[in-house]
């Protein structure tokens, strides 16, 4: 891999990579992961295999930052790269983009100390990102606090090395304060309950992290207050790109299932009880996976779009409300076309689209799971930029 002295999107100087090289080598490593896809998904967690390959390929460093062996890297070309691996898998796309956009927030919210404990010497750590209020506490410690509490949802927690957990309410006794803290805890401290059971995405491995006092040392801590929380004209991109990383992945997973349906219609696949030998030959069915083709290729430009809006802004620097608000409807409209796509690729191909071996209806099964992320929730999403659009104050969601 050739590195160069380059230039951040943000404007900072670091270590440089050619992008197209990292494109091809996730696409290379396509016929592997698409090997490993059912095991995966059996194991409820990304195949050894291809997770080895993803750290060989130095797929885990994309957002490691550049004076630790990291790439840098612009957002567009982050969104083709984690794309190119959901191609594959659905699962692998999205654990990749855990892993780039988790690194990402704890990058923009710790001490350089904590990040250096992190990547020094370990370019290719795994990073997630956690949090569950309801669940968890925090007690002040001695140089540092004291975790308890479970984190459900925790994607890739099997294979990380380390969990951001942004947020913990701090604890006086059994009394909540008006305090938080956010930490960076490594994995070998935390315990996994395998709780993730689901019909789709299976294979993300989003199972239940559990701390049991836990000691984080200070410098892996930030404490802050929920006064501290920005209001609804001061918030910044940072949970907007993050959505866009995973939003990738769905992208990515429906290009893949338009490959699939391409190639089973090359190879000649039947079409029963009407007057052609091939489906191919058909034209409604040649006209019906034109509409699929020209969905999921929008959906590709509305994520082209989103890179190009966030690009080369600091997550942490405020967005209008407006602003924010239309890259989420971006981000609602790559999915949902994303979604009706392959719905008509599944009428492409019919019931033998079904079949376990068939990996469209494990694309597509994952696609529904990956979409219906809180974070990327269609019916919210167009709520707010209604309102935003109108200036219809207060905005109704907390955090975007």
């Amino acid at each position: 891999m050739t590195a160069v002295a380059g230039e951040r999107a943000d404007g900072t100087t670091g270590q440089a990579v050619d992008a197209e090289e990292l494109v091809k080598r996730a696409r290379d490593l396509a016929p592997l992961i698409r090997e490993h896809a059912a095991k995966t998904e059996e194991d409820r967690r990304l195949a050894e295999e291809v997770v080895v390959a993803l750290r060989e390929a130095g797929l885990f460093r994309l957002t490691t930052p550049a004076k630790f062996g990291g790439y840098a890297l612009s957002m567009p070309d982050l969104l083709r790269i984690i794309a190119e691996v959901g191609k594959a898998c659905g699962s692998a796309g999205w654990n990749l983009a855990i892993d780039t956009s988790s690194t990402r927030f704890a990058l923009n919210a710790l001490s350089d100390e904590a990040v250096a404990d992190m990547f020094d010497g370990s370019p290719d750590a795994y990073v997630i990102s956690t949090a569950h209020l309801g669940t968890t506490k925090a007690y002040r410690a001695e140089g540092g606090y004291r975790i308890t509490g479970t984190f459900p949802w925790s994607s890739g927690c099997e294979i990380a090395d380390w969990a951001y957990i942004p947020v913990v309410n701090v604890y006086d006794g059994e009394t909540p304060t008006a305090d938080l803290v956010g930490v960076i805890v490594p994995m070998g401290d935390l315990k996994v309950e395998r709780t993730w059971h689901v019909a789709g995405l299976a294979g993300s491995g989003t199972h239940t992290v559990v701390a049991e006092d836990v000691f984080v040392p200070d410098r892996r801590s930030v404490p802050f207050g929920f006064s501290d929380l920005p209001g609804e004209d001061e918030r910044d991109s940072m949970l907007i790109q993050g959505s866009a990383q995973s939003l990738a992945a769905i992208v990515g997973a429906a290009q893949g299932a338009l490959e699939v349906t391409r190639q089973a219609l090359a190879k000649g696949r039947p079409i029963t009880y009407v007057n052609y030998e091939k489906a191919a030959d058909a034209p409604a069915v040649q006209m019906w996976f034109a509409e699929a083709s020209h969905l999921i290729e929008t959906a590709a430009l509305h994520l082209k779009e989103i890179g190009r809006s966030v690009d080369g802004i600091p997550e942490t620097q405020a967005v209008p409300w407006a602003e924010r608000a239309r890259i989420r409807m971006h981000e609602r409209s790559a999915h949902e076309k994303s979604r009706a796509g392959v719905e008509k690729l599944l009428d492409v191909v019919g019931g033998s689209a079904f079949a376990l071996s068939n990996p469209l209806q494990r694309l597509w099964r994952d696609i529904a799971v990956m979409s219906r992320h809180t974070s990327l929730n269609a019916p919210m999403i167009l709520e707010d930029y209604s309102r935003a659009l109108l200036d219809v104050r207060p905005s109704m969601t907390l955090l975007y």
